[in-house]
């Protein structure tokens, strides 16, 4: 074998070695929960695990499904994950009842939460569900805005009817006609309402609600832990959402799908997922920055009306919500 040609694979060799090393090493490995089975908004991150993009950066991610925000939360301050995908909301509430945990990137800059109503309804303000059924989850986040919506209209809450009920039954009543109106995450609603029940919104952050939604949160060990880690998920991740966004979207949903096949999920309802929850990704002070950039001010805004609510304490200050270690830039 000539010398030269055997040095070149020998290189590559060592390369590939250093590479799987890397990805065995504990401080590069991450186990990466989601909020809940897979929908369109986690496209890229599928895309990223099945382009190896994860691997080039040095990364062993492992993907796992969740069971809402709350319980990932709980799962990541207790170290049983590394880094999960929750609303930022829930995460601050946590931390300030004393669960170890910071955002450690932001992915959905504006409160996606808001009411759905059928289409031609003619709903334009708060003012107007007067006496009109609302159903709602009480036992999410959003629970407690409805009041604050209610209130944008000088109405209160025994001046509508609220249907409290679960997540999947509160879904199946709107979609079989019932209620007024919804109250819901907007985009994931109209991904799955067309033909079945089509409907407008209003959101709640147009009535003096602004929030962050979902993002990245890991605890404080983990952070200390796997500082180099996180900073390579976060540039891995916003790259896969700059790609998905560059008209690859069928590439990122198909990722999801080939992923689990179990699910038997509908790739026109991913789609349609992620381009209603792309809407919500970037605030005023995020535009042309990398997707899971944190924003100072977008936390600020969400520890006011965090606060208005009386969610965490009024002496809570903001920047005890996030590290800015991990900015993908």
């Amino acid at each position: 074998m000539h010398r030269r040609h055997f040095v070149h694979i020998t290189g590559a060799s060592l390369l590939a070695a250093n590479l799987g090393a890397q990805a065995q090493n504990p401080a590069m490995s991450l186990v990466f929960m989601l909020d809940f089975t897979p929908h369109g908004l986690h496209a890229p991150y599928f895309l990223a695990q099945q382009k190896g993009w994860f691997k080039e950066a040095g990364l062993n991610v492992t993907i796992q499904d969740g069971k809402g925000s709350v319980s990932v939360i709980q799962l990541a301050g207790a170290g049983k994950i590394d880094v999960g995908h929750a609303a930022l909301g829930a995460m601050a509430i946590a931390q300030s009842k004393g669960v170890p945990v910071k955002a450690v990137s932001s992915i959905l800059r504006l409160n996606p939460v808001g009411v759905l109503f059928s289409k031609g309804a003619g709903f334009k303000r708060p003012a107007d569900f007067k006496g009109k059924e609302l159903i709602y989850t009480a036992s999410s986040l959003e629970s407690p805005f409805v009041d604050s919506f209610l209130a944008a209209g000088q109405l209160k809450r025994g001046d509508v009817k609220l249907l409290a009920t679960d997540l999947p039954s509160k879904i199946s009543l709107y979609l079989s006609g019932k209620g007024d109106a919804v109250v819901a995450p907007i985009p994931y609603m109209m991904a799955i309402l067309p033909g079945k029940r089509d409907s407008d919104s209003l959101r709640f952050t147009d009535f003096g609600m602004p929030m962050l939604d979902y993002g990245m949160v890991a605890s404080e060990d983990t952070i200390k832990a796997k500082p180099q880690a996180l900073a390579a998920f976060n540039k891995v991740v916003a790259r896969a959402f700059a790609y998905v966004l560059d008209k690859h979207l069928d590439e990122g949903v198909q990722a999801i799908i080939d992923a689990r096949p179990e699910v038997r999920l509908d790739k026109d309802v991913l789609a349609a997922q992620f381009r209603a929850y792309a809407q919500y990704i970037f605030s005023p002070d995020t535009q042309g920055k990398p997707v899971g950039t944190i924003s100072a001010k977008d936390f600020e805004d969400t520890a006011s009306t965090l606060k208005k609510f009386e969610l965490i304490p009024a002496a809570t200050k903001a920047g005890d919500f996030y590290t800015l270690a991990f900015n993908p830039i």
